[in-house]
């Protein structure tokens, strides 16, 4: 065996190994979450409809790996990391039907259940007044909410009324990894719910605010250490009582690489301009199985719908909103009746109106299409 096979096989056994390394961090990550959740559910129904979509989500985040070329070499490891979590499934089943639990009250824990909302769109579409708006709304209607900006840009905290307050994850629940993207992630051993509770910052209507360390300067690090650890916490975080609304980066990139692997509803956001239909038909089949999509066309005036975009929701171009984006200010707070506020008002109606309700989605174990990042 000459220098360079030998070389190239240990290459290889390396590349396997931290594929490995990868894979059962990942698992570990995900079963602290679940054992976390389980200690706490008791006879809490809620709590055990939490788990069972956390192990669905889980689960059709494992799909897209199983599938990616870069795990072929770990399928065993994969396929026991699936059993695992569905026994979980099994468990968090068995704790929600008769006679462990009524019927009735499985219906109203899983109609209790909190959103898991992502929102894409072309850059300009107008997705960081929907997702700020939504969030505040959501709050006061009484509901806990997560609100995260998922772009190296500012733009969500002064949308939301906090203008240039820091909202990144703090240094503390971080550390340097060899596996992760851009070697960051969460800290090991921390759990996402102790870094919403501990780390995330009060924003207006008592929205719980977190981001992206944002590009300011020619050094990158402030992003590069936050954002797989962001990823890994919206894909941790279970509480089945908090709505988390996630501003994706205008563009395919994000959902692309799976940024909103946590999510079980997705907004794509189109405005007037074929542009910004154009990335929306090419962000649709990036959402994956087992959401929901909404189309939001956004800043439309007398424009027809763009062909095959049909809108759900349709949000008009409000001239106060806009002075209100060029002012940094947050569109809730200086225009409150604005037409584009009360369309927006119908975004919320829809996902969580009847009293504050939400339909019950179904566990999905189908994968998402798209590749894996980082090991969340």
């Amino acid at each position: 065996m000459d220098e360079a096979e030998r070389r190239a096989r240990r290459e290889r056994r390396e590349r396997r190994e931290r594929r490995e390394r990868s894979v059962q961090e990942g698992h570990d990550r995900q079963v602290a979450v679940l054992e976390d959740m389980s200690a706490r559910a008791g006879g809490d129904l809620s709590m055990w409809a939490g788990l069972r979509r956390q192990a669905g989500s889980y689960l059709r985040h494992l799909g897209t790996m199983q599938l990616h070329p870069w795990y072929a070499e770990v399928t065993g490891l994969l396929d026991a990391h699936e059993a695992v979590l569905r026994e979980w499934l099994a468990q968090a089943d068995a704790a929600l039907r008769p006679p462990a639990a009524d019927p009735v009250a499985r219906a109203d824990a899983e109609a209790g259940l909190g959103l898991r909302l992502a929102l894409f769109g072309k850059g300009g579409s107008g997705k960081t007044v929907i997702a700020s708006t939504v969030a505040r709304l959501l709050a006061r209607r009484g509901r806990k909410v997560l609100a995260a900006d998922m772009d190296r840009s500012p733009g969500l905290a002064y949308s939301i009324g906090m203008r240039g307050v820091d909202v990144r994850l703090p240094l503390e629940v971080l550390e340097a990894s060899d596996l992760a993207s851009y070697g960051w992630q969460l800290k090991t051993g921390v759990l996402p719910r102790e870094v919403v509770r501990d780390h995330t910052v009060a924003g207006p209507d008592g929205v719980r605010v977190t981001s992206f360390g944002k590009i300011t300067t020619v050094d990158k690090e402030a992003a590069k250490q936050t954002m797989v650890a962001l990823i890994q916490l919206l894909f941790g975080f279970g509480e089945p009582d908090w709505d988390v609304v996630a501003d994706l980066e205008a563009g395919p990139t994000e959902p692309f690489e799976r940024y909103h692997a946590f999510s079980d509803d997705v907004i794509v956001v189109v405005g007037p301009a074929w542009r910004s239909a154009l990335t929306a038909r090419r962000l649709l089949p990036m959402v994956g199985e087992g959401r929901t999509i909404t189309v939001v066309a956004n800043r439309f005036r007398a424009e027809p719908d763009h062909p095959g975009l049909a809108p759900h929701i349709r949000i008009p171009f409000d001239p106060a909103v806009a002075q209100a984006e060029r002012d940094g200010l947050s569109p809730l707070d200086e225009c409150p009746d604005s037409p584009a506020i009360r369309a927006i008002e119908q975004v919320v109606d829809r996902f969580r109106g009847g009293g504050g309700r939400r339909r019950a989605w179904p566990v999905s174990g189908s994968s998402d299409s798209g590749m894996a990042c980082g090991h969340p």
